[in-house]
């Protein structure tokens, strides 16, 4: 069945309307009602026909949302970007490779490990190939999604590096601010900032920012997990905000803990062992067993379940991610006495007999 043009267009102008209007404070369940409107005024006779009704409107919605981030970055109100995060990361479909997604009909695939860099004179390239003619798209925010038993690296246009480890998110502005620089991380990245007096560089997740100037740390905030969030300072100095209130300057060598509610905890660490999962090996840290095995899963892409007997077991050392996950397993088992099975493509640990 055929749509008239009208209708997706009517569609279009409200879902327009509806972006503009919106506080940054907009609710799910506001954009719940306005589907269900939607919804609603599509014929019954048209039922049958959703699917394609829908992937029609998806579309829609995408490039609608886009007009209205575009609209709102060109005329100088940039709107926050946490909230710009949100709503692009919604509309993302996650796939087993990495994507780049540079305007909503544009998105490039990267390989496992290849380095995404921006240029100052506006382009893209990947490893060494050049991808694309920056285009002025409507859409002034570029996304890179690295999902889980992947990695990627990304350069910006500033100079600033980022390593991005498994099951990652980043969401950045395709041109930083003269005198602020923002990116949003769903996941754990190692950045190293280009240092820039005059535009402060603000790492901003679902629980905290961090705001730098020039340094390199290390940044865990996935928000899947309700532990807390992570930042390592290597090198120079960090401010961190949560969202709670907390606030914490942190020192080269130290650890801030963000839980979701309450104060901020700093600890003394080896800030370069937090780093050596960008070569492949994950650190124990006299982390617990259950950490560490939801740091394998996502690197890995595996299921790995226990008891919380054994997840509440501390271990030190190091796990050389290359050499697999059953490699991994052993040796983590032969450290925490216990032994590892597999059952329909879950890995499972119990205790050994000889506890």
């Amino acid at each position: 069945m055929k749509y008239e043009i009208s209708d997706i267009k009517r569609v279009l102008l409200r879902l327009v309307s509806y972006f503009r209007s919106q506080e940054d404070t907009s609710s799910q369940q506001e954009m719940d009602d306005l589907w269900r409107r939607i919804d609603h005024s599509i014929d019954s006779r048209q039922r049958k026909h959703r699917i394609v009704w829908w992937s029609s409107i998806s579309a829609a919605a995408l490039l609608a949302g886009c007009i209205w981030l575009g609209a709102e970055y060109y005329m100088g109100q940039q709107p926050d970007l946490s909230v710009v995060a949100a709503r692009l990361l919604e509309e993302s479909v996650e796939t087993d490779e990495i994507q780049l997604i540079v305007a909503p009909e544009k998105t490039l695939h990267v390989k496992d490990g290849g380095t995404v860099t921006y240029s100052q004179d506006g382009n893209i390239h990947v490893d060494e190939s050049k991808v694309e003619e920056r285009e002025a798209h409507n859409n002034p925010y570029d996304q890179i999604i690295v999902p889980k038993g992947r990695f990627g690296r990304l350069i910006l246009a500033d100079g600033s590096e980022l390593y991005i480890n498994s099951g990652t998110k980043v969401v950045y502005p395709k041109r930083f601010e003269k005198n602020r620089r923002e990116i949003f991380v769903d996941g754990e990245i190692y950045i190293d900032v280009k240092r820039d007096e005059k535009a402060p560089f603000i790492v901003k997740t679902a629980r905290f920012d961090v705001e730098v100037l020039g340094t390199a740390f290390d940044v865990k905030a996935y928000s899947e997990e309700h532990t807390c969030g992570e930042i390592v300072l290597l090198r120079g100095l960090v401010n961190v905000k949560s969202t709670s209130g907390s606030e914490a300057m942190l020192t080269p060598d130290n650890k801030a803990l963000v839980p979701s509610q309450g104060t901020i905890r700093t600890m003394a660490v080896d800030a370069a062992d937090y780093i050596l999962w960008t070569k492949g090996i994950l650190p124990l840290n006299n982390g617990t067993v259950g950490d560490i095995i939801d740091d394998l899963g996502r690197y890995y892409d595996v299921k790995i379940i226990c008891g919380e007997d054994i997840r509440q077991i501390r271990i030190t050392g190091k796990i050389d991610l290359q050499r697999g996950v059953e490699e991994a397993l052993r040796n983590l088992s032969l450290t925490g006495g216990f032994v590892y099975s597999k059952q329909a493509g879950t890995y499972i640990l119990n205790l050994s007999d000889e506890n």
